[in-house]
Order: structure tokens, then sequence, then C-alpha cells
């Protein structure tokens, strides 16, 4: 019998499971090219009005603890910042702040998950979320993407899903616009129709929005708060990726709806938020300055993205000239999903190409199994032209050298 819990066993996150591998190569002088990550602080520096809080911050003594639900300043900017950009409202008192999206969907997972519920998860998805999942117990019904309709929601593979599981106690369905891995957007239609179907079977919708001002490509935005009105709903926000500040671990679960099931989620979020005591405290004063200041924002953001949309339409040119790969040429967030040609390959799965790739050609990234999608890479497209080049240019060598 293992000492380790079922829950825990087998919990790994695939984004970070070559770490080990790459540190040693790094330690034996190999000189590694990291597009695994998406992680925009590595990249871009902090907003210097954010990093100036933070400190004031800690100068002005700000180090106790917060309300267990957040400076009640920064959820009301969080309600404003949706009003202004998506015409969404609700208050401050509807917001719960988190110690990033993660802490949010650990808390959505012991809020709504007995052993043996489901979710419905759409795949590929981001990796943590199956992971919170199984940890409470939970299984995940997985209708897959239409990759062929620039990875939109596949509304009939959605109705057969729903069909096909009918007898598993659904609990909720997790809708994330823009997407990681895919790095594309959904169209208003498929979402309408994915909460129509929804709210018919009785199953609480989650939006995680958390990437929705990285936009190019003439990519539109919808937030499901503005489609989900009176229908039993939560977003998921934070200032990762909006404010590049991944390690002030800064969330936001939104409560936008007064029914009956969205407010006891709202309450027992609101319990497990004491239970822990406090998210941040410098942190949150900090991402206040940051959303207080729009115009500031907004000009930083407008640079940095359009920066990151060259990268990214560069990255999905040259891997689909390799003629090994298959990318829907991305629209937001900061990643290229790409669909490898075993065909021409020696090389049997997603899993094997990773490991190897790291080992021969020193690229790390991502496995697209990790993400619920075997087949598949999963690039970042945060480094500089020069180093994409150079990392596409190895994985098209390592191909090369593997081609049957």
């Amino acid at each position: 019998m293992s000492f380790i819990s079922d829950a825990c066993s087998g919990i790994e996150n695939p984004i970070l499971e070559q770490g080990m591998l790459a540190r040693e190569m790094e330690r034996n002088g190999s000189k590694l090219i990291k597009i695994n990550i998406g992680d925009p602080a590595g990249y871009f520096q902090l907003q210097k009005n954010i990093a100036w809080a933070y400190k004031k911050a800690i100068d002005d003594g700000h180090t106790n603890y917060a309300e267990e639900q957040g400076l009640l300043e920064l959820r009301e900017e969080v309600s404003r910042r949706y009003s202004k950009m998506y015409g969404v409202g609700f208050h401050g008192d509807d917001v719960i702040v988190t110690q990033g999206v993660s802490e949010a969907l650990s808390f959505l997972n012991q809020s709504l998950i007995n052993s043996g519920d489901s979710a419905v998860i759409f795949k590929p998805f981001f990796t943590e979320y199956l992971t919170y999942l199984k940890l409470s117990g939970g299984n995940a019904v997985m209708p897959a993407l239409d990759e062929k309709n620039y990875w939109d929601i596949n509304i009939t593979e959605l109705e057969d899903q729903m069909r096909a599981n009918k007898s598993k106690k659904l609990k909720y369905m997790l809708i994330t616009n823009p997407n990681n891995p895919t790095g594309t957007t959904l169209t208003e239609k498929s979402m309408r129709e994915a909460i129509e179907i929804a709210k018919d079977n009785d199953i609480f919708i989650v939006s995680d929005e958390v990437y929705d001002e990285y936009l190019y490509n003439g990519a539109d935005f919808i937030s499901v708060g503005k489609l989900a009105k009176g229908i039993p709903h939560i977003l998921l926000n934070g200032a990762s990726k909006n404010y590049m500040a991944t390690g002030l671990r800064v969330g936001f679960a939104i409560f936008p709806e007064s029914d009956k099931k969205t407010q006891e989620l709202k309450r027992s979020f609101l319990g497990l938020a004491g239970a822990r005591l406090s998210a941040n405290t410098p942190s949150q004063y900090a991402v206040l300055e940051g959303i207080k200041n729009r115009e500031k924002h907004k000009q930083f953001m407008d640079e940095k993205v359009l920066q990151i949309s060259r990268q990214a339409n560069l990255a999905s040119h040259l891997i689909n000239e390799t003629g090994f790969f298959t990318a829907v040429q991305p629209n937001s967030a900061f990643y290229l999903f790409a669909k490898i040609h075993f065909d021409k390959l020696d090389i049997k799965n997603d899993k094997e190409f990773t490991e190897l790739l790291l080992k021969e050609q020193k690229v790390q990234l991502t496995r697209g199994s990790g993400f619920g999608m075997p087949g598949f890479i999963r690039i970042v497209t945060l480094p500089s032209e020069a180093v994409l080049r150079s990392a596409i240019e190895r994985i098209k060598k390592f191909c090369e050298a593997h081609k049957r």
C-alpha cells in the first residue's frame, strides 16, 4: 500500500516534466532553448507603476493579512474593468481575490466535486483543469474542439458527449477563451450554443478568461458574462497574464449572478478563502494600481501584444513550412499548437518526440498529450523572433534526422 494518498498518485504537470533533465543538461554546459512555459514576466519587465505600488505597500506596512475576500478597492476596480471593457455588470462584493487562477480552480473543484462526479472540459485544455478535478475525485468528459474550424467548439461533438455521458453527474462546464494551448478564440455563436446546452442540462458554467487582453490577427473576444446573463456561472481572471505579473499570484473569481447556485458557490469560495486566510497583500495593492491606470496599461499592452503577434505569426509560418507539422495560425494568447505528421517520422508519439528533441537538439517544449490532445506539440511564442527562428530550425533538423 502506498504511503501517498490515492488522490495525489500520478499528479504531475506535463509542462514541467522535463525540468530535471533540462537542469542536468544545463549543469553539464548545454545551452537550451526553452519554449515550454508561458510566463510573460520572464520576457517583459513589470510595469513600473505596478512595481512601485508593490514596494510602497511594503513601505506603508501593508504586510498583514488582507480581508479573506481581498481588498475591497481591488475588487471594485475589477468590477469597473469588466463593465467598461465588456459591458458585464457586477459589484465588488461579487469578486473574490485568489492566489492566481490556480487557487480559484482548486476552490471550484473542492466546492462542487464529490468522488465520482464529472465536469465537461474541452480538449485541448490547460493542464491544471484536469489536475484539480482529479484531486477532488472527479472525472472529465472531454469533447474535442474543432481543429479544422480554428479550434472552435464543435457543437455536434459536445451534444454527442452529453448524450453518451447522460448517466454521469455532470457538475460544471469549463469554457476557456482565449485558449491555452491553441492560441485561438471561440466564436460567439458556438459559445451561445454551448451555454444553452449547459443550461438545458442544469450544468454550472465556468469561464476562464485570463488571456482576454492578448488579441491580434483580427480576433474578437466576448465574455461569457455577457452571454450567460441570468444563467448560473462564474468568471475566472487575474493579473498573471494581462499584467505580466505571474509571480504576484493574484487571481479573481467573479460571481455575477444572484441565483441560488451561484451564491452557494460564492459562500463556499469565501469559506475556503478564509481557511487559507489571505492572498498576498502587497500584490493586491500592486495589481490595484495596474488596473486603475487603464491608459498607461493599454499603452503598455498594445506595444507588447503587437510584438507577440509578430512572433506568433513568424513561428506559425516557420513551423508549417517545415513540412512536418500543421498548425492553425494563432490570434490570441502566446501559444502555437502544432500537429505532428508522424507518417513522415520514425517516432511513435509526442512524448518520445519531446524527450528526444530535448536530448538531441536542446529544445524544450510541451507534448500535446499533456493537454489532452496526443500527437501535437505546444510552442510558447514569447521569445524573440531570433530565438524562435533558432528553435524551429533545430526542430526541423531533428525531424530531418528522424525522417522515415
